[in-house]
């Protein structure tokens, strides 16, 4: 039997072969790597339009809507100034979110630009029209989104509701306005608490009244 041995300039050519694969799969990486930093990017460009819009047409999204029991005017106010402090903390991160991603798009893009040399244009051009077919959509879901939230929070016209009289009189008494006022109020109306000198008030006004009599009576 005869051994065969391996072909030093084979093996050199199967090493280059394995380190070049390697070199164009750490090349389609990173092309990887700046394809989802951009659509990152571009859905944080996005989210701030929508937060944008809906601070500007005083709009509540739905993540920043938060319940406050009661339903005085003071709580109104303060829901509303708590709704437009969360979109414009929600607005602010979003800002350094989109620094910090053109920081990491930068040093990709220079990395790349060096790798590919001129094809690196053409990736980029391509790479750009697909990501740009995925925020057409984006923005489009966006838009219905605050068109729909425009019909909910929109103020509606009440709608006018008849009712049936509180009070029905049934005698032959004619009541006057106050009176028929009182009565509407119903039987649990209380009446408001006595000032603390009713008392005295009560002895000056029977004195005067006492007084205004007739000498005989």
């Amino acid at each position: 039997m005869t051994e065969t041995k391996p072909d030093a300039l084979g093996c050199c050519i199967h090493t280059a072969e394995m380190n070049q694969l390697k070199i164009v799969n750490a090349r389609q990486s990173s092309i990887h790597e700046y394809e989802n930093t951009k659509r990152k990017l571009l859905i944080c460009n996005a989210n701030i339009y929508f937060n944008q819009q809906c601070r500007q047409r005083n709009l509540t999204p739905n993540y920043a809507k938060i319940k406050i029991p009661g339903h005085s005017p003071a709580t109104k106010s303060t829901l509303k100034k708590v709704h437009f402090v969360r979109i414009r903390e929600e607005i602010k991160f979003l800002y350094k979110k989109k620094q910090y991603l053109n920081s990491q798009l930068y040093q990709t893009h220079l990395t790349l630009a060096n790798s590919w040399g001129k094809n690196w244009q053409y990736i980029q051009s391509t790479t750009e029209t697909k990501l740009k077919k995925q925020m057409q959509k984006k923005y489009n879901a966006l838009n219905h989104k605050l068109l729909k939230l425009s019909q909910d929070q929109s103020i509606k016209p009440a709608k006018h509701v008849d009712f049936y009289p509180r009070v029905v009189n049934n005698t032959n008494i004619t009541f006057t306005k106050n009176e028929m006022a009182l009565l509407e109020k119903g039987p649990k109306y209380n009446l408001h608490n006595r000032k603390k000198n009713w008392l005295t008030t009560l002895a000056l006004e029977a004195e005067r009244a006492i007084n205004c009599l007739p000498h005989t009576d």
